[in-house]
Protein backbone atom coordinates (compact mmCIF):
# COMPACT_ATOMS: atom_id res chain seq x y z
CA UNK A 1 0.00 0.00 0.00
CA UNK A 2 3.01 2.27 0.70
CA UNK A 3 4.27 1.51 -2.83
CA UNK A 4 1.08 1.77 -4.35
CA UNK A 5 0.23 5.41 -2.60
CA UNK A 6 3.67 6.54 -3.60
CA UNK A 7 3.10 5.61 -7.11
CA UNK A 8 -0.29 6.95 -7.21
CA UNK A 9 1.32 10.50 -5.99
CA UNK A 10 4.06 10.38 -8.43
CA UNK A 11 2.02 9.97 -11.48
CA UNK A 12 -0.54 12.32 -10.50
CA UNK A 13 2.19 14.85 -10.34
CA UNK A 14 3.33 13.72 -13.06
CA UNK A 15 0.30 14.26 -14.98
CA UNK A 16 -0.48 17.53 -13.39
CA UNK A 17 2.11 19.02 -15.92
CA UNK A 18 1.09 20.68 -19.08
CA UNK A 19 3.92 18.20 -20.94
CA UNK A 20 2.19 15.19 -20.10
CA UNK A 21 -1.12 16.48 -22.12
CA UNK A 22 0.65 18.02 -24.61
CA UNK A 23 2.31 14.70 -25.45
CA UNK A 24 -0.77 13.17 -25.07
CA UNK A 25 -2.51 15.58 -27.52
CA UNK A 26 0.48 15.14 -29.66
CA UNK A 27 0.06 11.55 -30.03
CA UNK A 28 -3.45 11.80 -31.01
CA UNK A 29 -2.75 14.54 -33.62
CA UNK A 30 -0.86 11.73 -35.16
CA UNK A 31 -3.23 9.31 -35.14
CA UNK A 32 -5.61 12.01 -36.83
CA UNK A 33 -3.35 12.30 -39.38
CA UNK A 34 -3.15 8.97 -39.71
CA UNK A 35 -6.67 8.68 -40.13
CA UNK A 36 -6.87 11.01 -42.77
CA UNK A 37 -4.77 9.36 -45.48
CA UNK A 38 -6.59 6.85 -47.50
CA UNK A 39 -5.88 5.20 -50.75
CA UNK A 40 -8.42 4.55 -53.83
CA UNK A 41 -8.24 3.54 -57.30
CA UNK A 42 -6.51 6.74 -58.91
CA UNK A 43 -4.02 6.80 -55.55
CA UNK A 44 -3.54 8.32 -52.09
CA UNK A 45 -5.89 10.75 -51.09
CA UNK A 46 -5.44 13.14 -47.70
CA UNK A 47 -8.64 15.29 -46.74
CA UNK A 48 -10.09 14.87 -50.07
CA UNK A 49 -7.07 15.34 -52.26
CA UNK A 50 -6.16 12.19 -54.22
CA UNK A 51 -2.45 12.21 -55.47
CA UNK A 52 -2.38 10.18 -58.77
CA UNK A 53 0.19 7.35 -58.52
CA UNK A 54 0.50 4.05 -60.58
CA UNK A 55 2.09 2.72 -57.79
CA UNK A 56 -0.14 3.12 -55.15
CA UNK A 57 -3.56 2.59 -55.63
CA UNK A 58 -6.55 0.40 -54.30
CA UNK A 59 -6.03 -1.70 -57.38
CA UNK A 60 -1.93 -1.99 -56.34
CA UNK A 61 -2.79 -2.83 -52.37
CA UNK A 62 -5.63 -3.00 -50.51
CA UNK A 63 -6.52 -0.82 -47.66
CA UNK A 64 -5.97 -3.06 -45.39
CA UNK A 65 -2.25 -3.74 -45.99
CA UNK A 66 -1.50 0.30 -46.65
CA UNK A 67 -2.55 1.22 -43.56
CA UNK A 68 -0.97 -1.96 -42.26
CA UNK A 69 2.19 -0.53 -44.00
CA UNK A 70 1.96 3.17 -42.27
CA UNK A 71 1.62 1.55 -39.18
CA UNK A 72 4.48 -1.13 -39.88
CA UNK A 73 6.93 1.82 -41.43
CA UNK A 74 6.03 5.06 -40.01
CA UNK A 75 4.18 4.37 -36.62
CA UNK A 76 6.59 2.29 -35.16
CA UNK A 77 10.16 3.44 -36.89
CA UNK A 78 9.74 7.26 -36.96
CA UNK A 79 6.58 8.35 -34.11
CA UNK A 80 7.03 5.56 -31.59
CA UNK A 81 10.90 4.46 -32.22
CA UNK A 82 12.13 8.55 -32.36
CA UNK A 83 9.78 11.60 -32.13
CA UNK A 84 7.61 9.99 -29.10
CA UNK A 85 10.48 8.54 -27.76
CA UNK A 86 12.48 11.73 -27.50
CA UNK A 87 8.90 13.55 -26.22
CA UNK A 88 8.82 11.10 -23.23
CA UNK A 89 12.53 11.87 -22.13
CA UNK A 90 11.86 15.36 -22.33
CA UNK A 91 8.56 15.09 -20.32
CA UNK A 92 10.12 12.45 -18.10
CA UNK A 93 13.67 13.93 -17.53
CA UNK A 94 13.34 15.59 -14.28
CA UNK A 95 11.61 12.91 -12.30
CA UNK A 96 14.85 11.20 -10.89
CA UNK A 97 16.39 15.28 -10.07
CA UNK A 98 12.76 16.45 -8.41
CA UNK A 99 13.15 13.32 -6.30
CA UNK A 100 16.76 13.88 -4.51
CA UNK A 101 15.93 17.76 -4.23
CA UNK A 102 16.42 19.15 -1.24
CA UNK A 103 13.07 19.29 0.40
CA UNK A 104 11.19 16.93 -1.49
CA UNK A 105 13.82 13.66 -0.84
CA UNK A 106 13.43 14.79 3.39
CA UNK A 107 9.99 14.52 3.03
CA UNK A 108 9.72 11.11 1.30
CA UNK A 109 12.81 9.73 3.11
CA UNK A 110 10.68 10.27 6.36
CA UNK A 111 7.95 7.81 4.75
CA UNK A 112 8.26 4.02 6.53
CA UNK A 113 9.59 2.73 2.90
CA UNK A 114 13.24 1.63 2.06
CA UNK A 115 15.29 3.87 -0.56
CA UNK A 116 15.20 1.32 -2.80
CA UNK A 117 11.97 0.49 -3.43
CA UNK A 118 11.12 4.47 -3.30
CA UNK A 119 13.74 5.09 -5.81
CA UNK A 120 12.83 2.47 -7.96
CA UNK A 121 8.94 3.55 -7.57
CA UNK A 122 9.70 6.69 -9.14
CA UNK A 123 11.53 5.23 -12.09
CA UNK A 124 8.17 2.79 -12.77
CA UNK A 125 6.44 6.03 -12.78
CA UNK A 126 8.65 6.92 -15.89
CA UNK A 127 7.75 3.66 -17.69
CA UNK A 128 4.42 4.59 -17.06
CA UNK A 129 4.12 7.71 -18.81
CA UNK A 130 5.90 6.04 -22.00
CA UNK A 131 3.05 2.93 -21.62
CA UNK A 132 0.17 5.52 -21.70
CA UNK A 133 1.31 7.24 -24.61
CA UNK A 134 2.01 4.10 -26.73
CA UNK A 135 -0.84 2.77 -25.35
CA UNK A 136 -3.00 5.88 -26.48
CA UNK A 137 -1.13 6.10 -30.15
CA UNK A 138 -1.84 2.00 -30.55
CA UNK A 139 -5.72 1.76 -29.74
CA UNK A 140 -6.23 4.79 -31.62
CA UNK A 141 -4.58 3.03 -34.75
CA UNK A 142 -5.87 -0.32 -34.03
CA UNK A 143 -9.44 1.52 -34.58
CA UNK A 144 -8.28 3.24 -37.60
CA UNK A 145 -7.15 -0.04 -39.33
CA UNK A 146 -10.13 -1.63 -38.31
CA UNK A 147 -12.66 0.89 -39.34
CA UNK A 148 -10.66 2.41 -42.21
CA UNK A 149 -8.71 -0.87 -43.18
CA UNK A 150 -11.56 -3.40 -42.29
CA UNK A 151 -8.46 -5.73 -40.55
CA UNK A 152 -8.47 -5.72 -36.75
CA UNK A 153 -5.12 -7.02 -35.76
CA UNK A 154 -4.49 -7.39 -32.63
CA UNK A 155 -1.25 -7.95 -33.04
CA UNK A 156 -0.73 -4.10 -33.16
CA UNK A 157 -0.58 -4.12 -28.90
CA UNK A 158 2.42 -5.97 -28.82
CA UNK A 159 3.97 -2.52 -29.45
CA UNK A 160 2.61 -1.40 -26.02
CA UNK A 161 5.24 -3.69 -23.82
CA UNK A 162 8.05 -3.42 -26.28
CA UNK A 163 8.37 0.19 -26.80
CA UNK A 164 8.00 0.89 -23.55
CA UNK A 165 10.72 -1.92 -22.67
CA UNK A 166 12.68 0.11 -25.60
CA UNK A 167 12.23 2.93 -23.75
CA UNK A 168 12.83 1.96 -20.39
CA UNK A 169 16.11 1.50 -21.90
CA UNK A 170 17.17 4.83 -22.30
CA UNK A 171 15.30 5.93 -19.07
CA UNK A 172 17.54 4.29 -16.95
CA UNK A 173 20.93 6.11 -18.45
CA UNK A 174 18.68 9.21 -17.62
CA UNK A 175 17.70 8.34 -14.10
CA UNK A 176 21.51 7.15 -13.76
CA UNK A 177 23.02 10.76 -14.97
CA UNK A 178 19.56 12.53 -13.38
CA UNK A 179 20.97 11.02 -9.84
CA UNK A 180 24.80 12.42 -10.29
CA UNK A 181 24.20 15.92 -11.90
CA UNK A 182 20.59 16.27 -10.26
CA UNK A 183 19.70 18.46 -13.40
CA UNK A 184 17.29 17.58 -15.74
CA UNK A 185 18.68 19.08 -18.56
CA UNK A 186 22.26 17.29 -18.02
CA UNK A 187 19.92 14.14 -18.24
CA UNK A 188 18.56 14.68 -20.80
CA UNK A 189 21.54 15.60 -23.04
CA UNK A 190 23.70 13.20 -22.05
CA UNK A 191 21.00 10.69 -22.83
CA UNK A 192 20.34 11.61 -26.27
CA UNK A 193 24.15 12.04 -26.61
CA UNK A 194 24.17 8.45 -25.43
CA UNK A 195 22.03 7.19 -27.73
CA UNK A 196 23.43 8.73 -30.72
CA UNK A 197 26.40 6.49 -29.30
CA UNK A 198 24.59 3.46 -30.04
CA UNK A 199 22.78 3.88 -32.88
CA UNK A 200 26.08 4.61 -34.50
CA UNK A 201 27.91 1.47 -32.97
CA UNK A 202 24.55 -0.48 -34.08
CA UNK A 203 25.24 0.93 -37.67
CA UNK A 204 28.37 -0.26 -37.52
CA UNK A 205 27.60 -3.73 -35.93
CA UNK A 206 24.80 -4.53 -38.95
CA UNK A 207 27.11 -3.01 -42.01
CA UNK A 208 30.06 -4.69 -41.10
CA UNK A 209 27.95 -8.00 -40.49
CA UNK A 210 26.58 -7.42 -43.45
CA UNK A 211 29.93 -7.04 -45.63
CA UNK A 212 31.13 -9.83 -43.90
CA UNK A 213 28.64 -11.71 -45.47
CA UNK A 214 28.75 -10.03 -49.25
CA UNK A 215 32.50 -11.48 -48.70
CA UNK A 216 31.22 -14.67 -47.74
CA UNK A 217 29.39 -14.91 -50.61
CA UNK A 218 31.21 -13.41 -53.45
CA UNK A 219 34.25 -16.35 -52.32
CA UNK A 220 31.40 -19.05 -52.16
CA UNK A 221 30.47 -17.60 -55.78
CA UNK A 222 34.14 -17.16 -57.16
CA UNK A 223 34.87 -21.28 -55.79
CA UNK A 224 31.66 -22.10 -57.42
CA UNK A 225 32.49 -20.86 -60.36
CA UNK A 226 35.88 -22.16 -60.45
CA UNK A 227 34.93 -25.75 -59.51
CA UNK A 228 32.64 -25.27 -62.36
CA UNK A 229 33.12 -28.84 -65.03
CA UNK A 230 30.19 -28.27 -67.13
CA UNK A 231 30.75 -24.94 -68.45
CA UNK A 232 34.58 -24.06 -67.39
CA UNK A 233 35.32 -20.50 -67.49
CA UNK A 234 38.31 -19.72 -70.20
CA UNK A 235 41.57 -19.06 -69.14
CA UNK A 236 41.17 -14.92 -68.98
CA UNK A 237 38.52 -15.26 -66.45
CA UNK A 238 39.98 -17.89 -64.85
CA UNK A 239 42.94 -15.85 -63.58
CA UNK A 240 40.11 -12.79 -63.11
CA UNK A 241 38.46 -15.34 -60.87
CA UNK A 242 41.12 -16.58 -58.94
CA UNK A 243 42.87 -12.94 -58.42
CA UNK A 244 39.60 -12.31 -56.87
CA UNK A 245 39.39 -15.12 -54.48
CA UNK A 246 42.47 -14.45 -53.28
CA UNK A 247 42.02 -10.91 -52.31
CA UNK A 248 38.56 -11.45 -51.04
CA UNK A 249 39.89 -14.00 -49.07
CA UNK A 250 42.45 -11.21 -47.32
CA UNK A 251 39.81 -8.68 -47.11
CA UNK A 252 37.92 -11.31 -44.70
CA UNK A 253 40.17 -10.99 -42.69
CA UNK A 254 39.58 -7.40 -42.07
CA UNK A 255 35.86 -7.96 -42.25
CA UNK A 256 35.93 -10.31 -39.46
CA UNK A 257 38.23 -8.08 -37.43
CA UNK A 258 36.31 -4.83 -37.64
CA UNK A 259 33.01 -6.45 -36.85
CA UNK A 260 34.48 -8.44 -34.04
CA UNK A 261 35.38 -5.05 -32.59
CA UNK A 262 31.87 -3.51 -33.43
CA UNK A 263 29.99 -6.56 -32.39
CA UNK A 264 31.97 -6.77 -28.99
CA UNK A 265 31.05 -2.85 -27.99
CA UNK A 266 27.33 -3.55 -29.33
CA UNK A 267 26.77 -6.66 -27.23
CA UNK A 268 27.34 -4.78 -24.16
CA UNK A 269 24.98 -2.24 -25.22
CA UNK A 270 20.84 -2.15 -25.31
CA UNK A 271 19.83 -2.55 -28.74
CA UNK A 272 16.99 -0.14 -28.85
CA UNK A 273 16.92 0.13 -33.14
CA UNK A 274 16.79 -3.57 -32.96
CA UNK A 275 14.00 -3.79 -30.82
CA UNK A 276 11.98 -2.03 -32.72
CA UNK A 277 12.83 -3.56 -35.97
CA UNK A 278 12.46 -7.17 -34.14
CA UNK A 279 8.18 -5.97 -33.10
CA UNK A 280 8.35 -4.74 -36.82
CA UNK A 281 8.93 -8.47 -38.51
CA UNK A 282 7.09 -9.57 -35.84
CA UNK A 283 3.92 -7.47 -36.77
CA UNK A 284 4.78 -7.74 -40.73
CA UNK A 285 4.75 -11.82 -40.34
CA UNK A 286 1.71 -11.41 -38.09
CA UNK A 287 0.50 -9.95 -41.06
CA UNK A 288 1.30 -11.55 -43.73
CA UNK A 289 2.99 -8.95 -46.15
CA UNK A 290 5.18 -10.73 -48.19
CA UNK A 291 8.53 -10.15 -49.26
CA UNK A 292 7.16 -8.00 -51.79
CA UNK A 293 5.75 -5.78 -49.48
CA UNK A 294 7.47 -6.11 -46.12
CA UNK A 295 10.82 -3.84 -45.09
CA UNK A 296 13.87 -4.36 -46.83
CA UNK A 297 17.39 -4.76 -45.44
CA UNK A 298 19.08 -1.50 -44.99
CA UNK A 299 22.51 -3.10 -45.79
CA UNK A 300 25.12 -0.97 -48.06
CA UNK A 301 27.33 -3.43 -49.10
CA UNK A 302 26.39 -6.08 -51.84
CA UNK A 303 28.37 -8.51 -53.24
CA UNK A 304 30.01 -8.23 -56.77
CA UNK A 305 29.70 -11.73 -57.75
CA UNK A 306 27.16 -13.67 -56.00
CA UNK A 307 23.63 -12.91 -56.95
CA UNK A 308 21.93 -10.00 -54.96
CA UNK A 309 18.67 -11.23 -54.47
CA UNK A 310 20.12 -13.87 -53.14
CA UNK A 311 22.07 -12.06 -51.04
CA UNK A 312 19.38 -9.60 -49.84
CA UNK A 313 17.23 -12.55 -49.05
CA UNK A 314 20.66 -13.95 -46.58
CA UNK A 315 20.93 -10.48 -45.56
CA UNK A 316 16.84 -10.57 -44.26
CA UNK A 317 18.03 -14.20 -42.85
CA UNK A 318 20.72 -13.11 -40.91
CA UNK A 319 18.56 -10.34 -39.25
CA UNK A 320 15.94 -12.67 -38.77
CA UNK A 321 18.55 -15.10 -36.89
CA UNK A 322 18.02 -12.86 -33.86
CA UNK A 323 15.51 -13.60 -31.52
CA UNK A 324 13.66 -11.09 -29.58
CA UNK A 325 14.30 -13.08 -26.43
CA UNK A 326 18.53 -12.11 -27.41
CA UNK A 327 17.83 -8.62 -28.50
CA UNK A 328 15.50 -7.82 -25.27
CA UNK A 329 17.52 -9.94 -22.72
CA UNK A 330 21.01 -8.70 -23.39
CA UNK A 331 19.61 -5.36 -23.35
CA UNK A 332 17.71 -5.86 -20.27
CA UNK A 333 21.37 -7.08 -18.69
CA UNK A 334 22.42 -3.68 -19.54
CA UNK A 335 19.46 -1.90 -18.00
CA UNK A 336 19.95 -3.35 -14.71
CA UNK A 337 23.34 -2.74 -14.32
CA UNK A 338 22.43 1.14 -15.07
CA UNK A 339 19.59 0.96 -12.50
CA UNK A 340 21.69 -1.06 -10.07
CA UNK A 341 23.86 1.53 -9.52
CA UNK A 342 21.61 3.97 -10.01
CA UNK A 343 19.41 2.84 -6.88
CA UNK A 344 22.99 1.88 -5.06
CA UNK A 345 23.68 5.97 -4.99
CA UNK A 346 20.58 6.88 -3.85
CA UNK A 347 20.71 4.84 -1.16
CA UNK A 348 24.37 5.21 -0.13
CA UNK A 349 23.75 9.10 -0.60
CA UNK A 350 23.21 11.17 2.23
CA UNK A 351 20.66 13.64 1.95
Amino acid sequence: MQTRAIFIAAYRELSARKLFWLALGTTLLVVGLFASLGINEDGVSWFGWTGDSPFFNSSVMSPETFYKLLFANFGIDWWLGLLATILALVTTCGIVPDLVAPGSVDLLLAKPISRARLFLTKYATGLLFAAVQVSAFTTATFFVIGIRGGAWEWSLFLAVPIVTVTYSFLFSICALVGMITRSSLAALIITLMAWAAISTVAMGESLTRHGLLANTMDIAACTEELANTDEPPDEDRKEELEARSETLREQRDTWLSVHGWFYGFYLCLPKTGETLDALNRVIVDANAFGNEDGPRPRGVFAPRIADRREYRTAVETDDASRSMAWIVGTSLIFEAIILAIATRLFVRRDY
